[in-house]
């Protein structure tokens, strides 16, 4: 692999599949109430990995394509539980008098794009992205952010800390 790699002046890429392909694992591991599923480094990473796509994979993979996850277990596990973890209080649940951000998708045609490379990074930098497709909308206070795949351009949100707005 290091020779390759030198002969290709480190151009040479090695690609592994970061996640654990085998379900029961994953059905073991979130059986534990205190299983949150999740990665993020923050975006530091950007040239290497894109691990942001868990939550298409939870839903569907695990959900629909093993059913080794209900679709209420994953919704609770990837909304309510961290919201409850981090201590907001007004979060992570449909309820009236809550706030709510909403993300409406069709279960059938989730899924995570093939990796791309952009260039548009301050000066000339690139990062790796992965889509998703089967999102229609994704609604923050009460405004669509993305509309079918697209960005709006609506930016509502705000910052969280400490378990308040």
């Amino acid at each position: 692999m290091l020779d390759l790699s030198v002969a290709d002046n480190l151009k040479t890429e090695w690609v592994t599949p970061i996640q654990n392909m085998n379900p029961q694992y994953h059905k073991e591991v979130m059986s534990s109430p205190y299983t949150i599923p999740g990665v993020s480094d923050g975006g530091a990473h950007i040239k290497f990995t894109t691990p942001g796509t868990y939550s298409t994979d939870m839903l569907a993979w695990l959900v629909r394509d093993t059913g080794s996850l209900s679709l209420e277990e994953a919704h609770f596990r990837l909304a309510a539980l961290p919201a409850w973890a981090a201590q907001f209080k007004d979060r992570g649940t449909l309820r009236e008098g809550m706030a709510a951000d909403i993300i409406i998708y069709e279960l059938e045609k989730l899924r995570v794009l093939p990796m791309e490379v952009l260039e548009d990074l301050p000066a000339g930098e690139w990062r790796r992205v992965q889509r998703a497709e089967g999102y229609r909308w994704i609604i923050v206070n009460g405004q669509p952010i993305f509309e079918d795949g697209k960005c709006t351009g609506a930016t509502p949100g705000r910052l969280l800390r400490h378990g308040r707005a």
